[in-house]
Parts: structure tokens; C-alpha cells; sequence
């Protein structure tokens, strides 16, 4: 009974969500500070409620008046029952994608606090979202020489960890305050369930550099595995680029004998799997001595891609003739067409697909895990899948390896994500 009415609350609680920001929208358009504010405030004791009260019938009561007066309230500051609809179903829209993007955040988000979390905090339950640090005092040390840690005990007196026994025991030392130790108090031993660490925020960033120092030594760093993945990924783009789009080009604008017939094959080899072409593709490799070299990784990217050239066409296709014919007449060749003309008119696409080939060569890990041997000639990818094998049990160092991978190609999607979706909306538009 109780979850069928916290499905019910939640539904309410939805409902009301959408007409209170229709409401907002309603009230900033027509200059009503004062309604939206209102508005806005009682969303918030809504949400309040729900998340902190946690009781079914309340959080549905409450859900249910603010929704039905929120109906009330939209009617009175819309023209007529369509424009409220309308503002209704984009107020929906935009809660369901913001909803959709928080969710596909959330792993993010936990990958990045994770890996700046200390090494007590990894396994807790409720697990902790804003890593937080023991406290400690400088002017007592630990045999370490690290400052010793805060804690206090059952009845709330403070006292300092100032050394860790071999029997799982605690030395500790009382203080006065927090920067103060009690120099007449007599150090005890207690055992760790009788002390509450003294916590406060405090991202642990050494995991990064510890991260970094425990790779292997002939890596550098790591900036060995980062220019050869650099590497793969300028050659990859290239070849990927001007491979598709002469292809395209000859595709879309040329006249030769068959093209036709070719492009179906081209198009009829996006149906293969690439597990069917595998073996071959390594018996060639190894044919060629291309075995444990970058080789087999970007020399494939300059002999084109079925659904790369395939989109391209379609830009190509809805071209203008008149702007070739234009070129021609000016003496420019079909090269000089498909240089000067034609690729600047495809550029959108030509951006998508090259952030596709980024994130496809810097995210590449069957790859090398087939072709590559050495640690000298190994990527990002691989480099931190071998990370994981001999760090599985630092879920710190594991995370924090793992963020300064995806990163910049996080990155580079959030600055370039503009061209992406306008490349792929684009498509047989010819960028108009």
C-alpha cells in the first residue's frame, strides 16, 4: 500500500512540477515577478517535503493542491486554453530532457567524486557523494611523519590517532581543542569502533599523482601511452577525412561507368559484423610484419568509411550545380572543385564526422588488445585496462586514472557538440 501511494505522490509531484513552471514561464512573460516568485517557492516546499519529509500521503495531499492550483493559476495569466497547453507541453519537454540529461550525469558525477575520495570512504553505506577528509593537527605527528588525525570519542572528548598499533589498536592523545593537544593527558589506546573521526570537506587530489606515479616507469608518466593515442587519433582523422570525402565526392558528383552498382556493395558492407572480418583483416596484418605496430590501428581510416562517405554523399548530392559549373569555368579541375568548392559547402558534416573519429580512435581498445604487444606502442585505452588489472582493489587510483582518460574527450564534446548535431540534422541537406 505504501509504494502504490508514493507512485501516486510522485505522479502529483510531477504534474504539479509542469503546471508550477508553466506557471513561471507564464508569469516572467507577462512582467509578473511576483507570481512567479511565489510559484517558485512553493515548488521548492514541494520538493522540500517529498525529499526530506518522506511521507506518502502528505508529499501526494500537497502535490495534488499544488497542481491543481497551479492549473487555476496558468489559465489566469494565458490568452486562451491553447497557449496554455502549449506552454504546458514545452514545460514538459524541457523537465523530461533535463531529467534525461541529470541521469546521464550521474555516472560522471560519481566517477569524479570517487576519485577524489580518501581510501576510507570507497565502501560506505549510504555512499558519499562530496568527499570529505579526516581532520588533523600539525603539531602532533604520527611515527610517519604524516600529522596526526582528529576523532572524538562516545561522551565527545577530542583526541588525536597519533599512531596505529600492529594488533589494529589505536594510540591516541587527548586535546583541548582542535589545534591544541593536552600535554597533561596520558595517551590511551582504543579500538576503532570507540573513536568518531573529526571529518570536513577536502577533495583528495594526490590520488591523481599517485595515480600517475604508479604506472610503470619506460611509460613516462603515462605520456608514452598519451602520444601514441594522439597520435592514432590525428592519423585517424585525416585519413578518415580525406579518404571519405574524395570517395563521396567521386560518389556523388563524378560520371563513371558502375558507380551505382559500387555504391550499393559500399552500402551492403555496412551489413557485414565486424567479427566476420576480423580474422582476415589480422592475417593480412600479419602478412604485411605490421604485428605490434600502430600500423594496423590508422592505416585502415585512409581507405575510407561505408557510413562516413554515405552521409557525405548526401551533403555532396544537395550541392548546388551551378557553384561547380561556376568552378569549372574558372579553370578549376575536379580536384580544385572538390578542394575549393565542394568541401568548404560540407563542413558541418566533415565536423561531425571527425569528432566520431576522435572518440572512436581514442576509445579504441580491441584494437590493440589484438594487434599490440608491447607496452611502449600502447594506447590510453589499453593502458588503463591494464591499470585495472594490477589496481582493481584502489577504487581512487582506479577512478582517477580513469577521469584523466575520458576527460578530454569529454571535452572536446562539450565544446564541439554544436557541430555534431548539426552535421547529423543536416544530413542530405546540403548545410542549408
Amino acid at each position: 500500500m505504501n509504494a502504490f501511494l508514493w507512485l501516486l505522490a510522485i505522479l502529483a509531484v510531477i504534474v504539479a512540477l509542469i503546471y508550477g513552471v508553466s506557471v513561471i514561464v507564464a508569469a516572467v512573460r507577462v512582467r509578473n515577478l511576483a507570481a512567479a516568485t511565489v510559484m517558485a517557492a512553493m515548488l521548492v516546499a514541494l520538493l522540500g517535503v517529498t525529499l526530506f519529509v518522506r511521507f506518502a500521503p502528505v508529499s501526494l495531499a500537497l502535490g495534488v493542491v499544488v497542481a491543481l492550483g497551479s492549473a487555476r493559476w496558468l489559465k489566469a495569466l494565458t490568452r486562451n486554453a491553447s497557449h496554455a497547453g502549449e506552454l504546458t507541453r514545452l514545460s514538459a519537454t524541457h523537465l523530461a530532457l533535463l531529467l534525461g540529461s541529470f541521469m546521464f550525469m550521474v555516472p560522471f558525477a560519481w566517477l569524479l567524486s570517487t576519485s577524489l575520495k580518501a581510501d576510507d570512504e570507497q565502501a560506505v553505506f549510504p555512499p558519499v557523494w562530496i568527499p570529505t577528509q579526516q581532520k588533523t593537527i600539525d603539531a602532533l605527528k604520527q611515527p610517519d611523519g604524516k600529522p596526526a588525525k582528529l576523532a572524538k570519542l562516545a561522551d565527545g572528548k577530542l583526541v588525536a590517532e597519533v599512531e596505529e598499533l600492529p594488533d589494529g589498536r589505536i594510540k591516541v592523545q587527548p586535546m583541548l581543542s582542535e589545534t591544541a593537544p593536552d600535554s597533561s593527558g596520558i595517551p590511551t589506546t582504543l579500538t576503532r569502533s570507540e573513536l568518531t573521526k573529526m571529518r570536513h570537506v577536502a577533495p583528495k587530489w594526490e590520488n591523481y599523482s599517485e595515480a600517475l606515479a604508479y604506472l610503470p616507469p619506460d611509460t613516462k608518466y603515462g605520456l608514452t601511452f598519451l602520444g601514441n593515442t594522439l597520435f592514432l587519433t590525428l592519423m585517424s582523422v585525416l585519413g578518415t577525412l580525406l579518404a571519405s570525402s574524395m570517395v563521396a565526392y567521386s560518389f556523388a558528383r563524378l560520371s563513371w561507368p558502375g558507380r551505382y552498382l559500387l555504391f550499393g556493395i559500399l552500402l551492403a558492407t555496412m551489413m557485414v559484423p565486424g567479427a566476420v572480418t576480423l580474422m582476415p583483416q589480422f592475417l593480412i596484418f600479419r602478412s604485411l610484419g605490421w604485428i605490434d605496430t600502430l600500423k594496423p590501428l590508422w592505416v585502415p581510416a585512409f581507405f575510407g568509411s561505408a557510413f562516413n562517405i554515405f552521409m557525405l554523399r548526401q551533403f555532396f548530392l544537395s550541392i548546388p550545380g551551378e557553384l561547380e559549373d561556376a568552378a569549372k569555368i574558372d579553370g578549376c579541375g575536379p580536384f580544385g572543385v572538390y578542394w575549393r568548392v565542394m568541401l568548404p559547402q560540407v563542413k558541418p558534416a566533415l565536423a561531425a564526422i571527425a569528432i566520431m573519429a576522435v572518440m572512436g580512435a581514442w576509445n579504441n581498445f580491441q584494437g590493440p588488445l589484438i594487434y599490440l604487444s608491447s607496452s611502449e606502442h600502447m594506447p590510453l585505452a589499453y593502458g588503463l585496462q591494464l591499470y585495472q588489472q594490477q589496481h582493481s582493489g584502489e577504487p581512487g587510483l582506479l577512478m582517477a586514472a580513469s577521469t584523466m582518460v575520458v576527460l578530454p574527450i569529454i571535452l572536446l564534446f562539450f565544446f564541439a557538440q554544436r557541430y555534431f548535431i548539426e552535421g547529423m540534422s543536416l544530413t542530405g541537406l546540403g548545410g542549408r
